[in-house]
């Protein structure tokens, strides 16, 4: 039997029904958000819990982040909502009402296509990411980039983290963690390695400046201190793209390799994946998590000595400052380049503290 061959014609029907199909579903979102911003600006907003029926909003900001379900950026969305009802502003988290699951540039050109008032967004160094933040400038929509920056940009201010100083805390840490091990190694009756492997965890699909200076905040420290016992560091890099790809990729560095001493984790879902894998390991013990954010699951594994100690970043401060710099560009033309939010250090000494703070809002 002969095959049937798809004409020329016919597979250029087929394509241009597709692209005409992704560029209704473009359209269609796009008008839903230009709906949505008109709707706010005449009308109270109901979306939170905070008391807003009464509030006209003059003004529509969108945040965007792919990690919109991590309690890191459910806290940063509280404080930029918040701070947007005292403001006459409407924040809303993009994509949280779509029904397919957008990348942040898609998310992006949505925002730009539905001429919103102000963009936050989670960034990166990417050639794509920046294209699209000097498009919305040139729209006249004002864009602060959060957590992740895209320094080559016309955005008007990064909010986020002292990131070399980050690195420096966490050089701290690896540090004690090396002169407690030196006082294991003396007392120990039986010898111990001298060398204490530390890993850092970096996203393999993140083109972000901040990861290069908290590498450099932790080289310097250990660089420059003296232990009696070798620190020997590395990076281990992991797919971010989603919480599956992640926790694949931490559990073979724990199948595949010697376990580290140290594990050196950038964010929140890194953080709970390795907690995690040393328990379904049975590896609790013979690694130190250095851990970031303040999570409930993460206090706890500080409680329990699983996870040696965490950086608490003020995340609902930040989302206060990501709209007092759109307020502030729009009203003077200008706001400050950078906004860091404070953090603190949470170890074995001060974690009852915050989970007792956590009880009180629980209750």
């Amino acid at each position: 039997m002969k095959k049937k061959r798809i004409s020329t014609r016919n597979l250029v029907l087929v394509y241009s029904v597709m692209i005409l199909i992704v560029a209704v579903i473009f359209v269609s979102v796009a008008l839903y958000f230009s709906r949505t911003i008109r709707a706010a600006r005449h009308a109270g907003d109901t979306y939170s819990a905070v008391s807003s029926s009464d509030v006209n909003f003059s003004k529509y900001y969108v945040m965007i982040s792919s990690d919109r379900e991590l309690d890191f950026w459910k806290s940063v969305y509280k404080g930029a909502y918040e701070e947007g009802i005292k403001k006459g502003v409407c924040v809303e988290m993009m994509g949280e009402n779509l029904s397919e699951d957008y990348s942040n540039t898609e998310l992006m050109e949505i925002a730009i296509a539905s001429r919103v008032d102000g963009i936050i967004v989670h960034a990166d160094e990417s050639m794509e990411m920046r294209n699209l933040i000097n498009e919305a400038v040139y729209e006249g929509i004002p864009v602060v980039t959060v957590y992740g920056d895209s320094a080559n940009s016309l955005r008007c201010c990064y909010v986020g983290v002292g990131s070399y100083n980050l690195g420096r805390e966490y050089g701290k840490q690896i540090v004690k963690i090396a002169r407690e091990y030196e006082l294991s190694n003396t007392t120990a009756s039986t010898h111990m390695n001298d060398t204490l492997k530390v890993v850092a965890l970096v996203n393999s699909y993140s083109d972000n400046s901040n990861q290069s200076l908290v590498w450099s905040g932790i080289q310097n420290v250990v660089s420059t201190e003296n232990t009696e016992i070798q620190i020997e560091l590395s990076q281990a890099y992991v797919d971010n793209r989603n919480t599956f790809t992640t926790e694949e990729s931490i559990r073979d560095i724990f199948r595949s390799q010697e376990t580290p001493d140290v594990v050196v984790c950038l964010n929140e879902t890194d953080t709970n994946c390795v907690y995690q894998s040393l328990v379904d390991y049975n590896k609790v013990g013979k690694s130190a998590i250095l851990g970031y954010y303040d999570s409930e699951s993460i206090l706890k594994g500080i409680s329990r000595s699983v996870i040696y100690s965490t950086i608490s970043v003020d995340t609902y401060q930040m989302g206060v400052y990501c709209v007092d710099a759109i307020k502030e560009y729009e009203e003077y033309g200008y706001t400050s380049q950078y906004m860091l939010a404070d953090v603190t250090l949470i170890d074995k000494s001060n974690v009852s503290d915050y989970l007792s703070e956590n009880e009180e809002v629980t209750e």
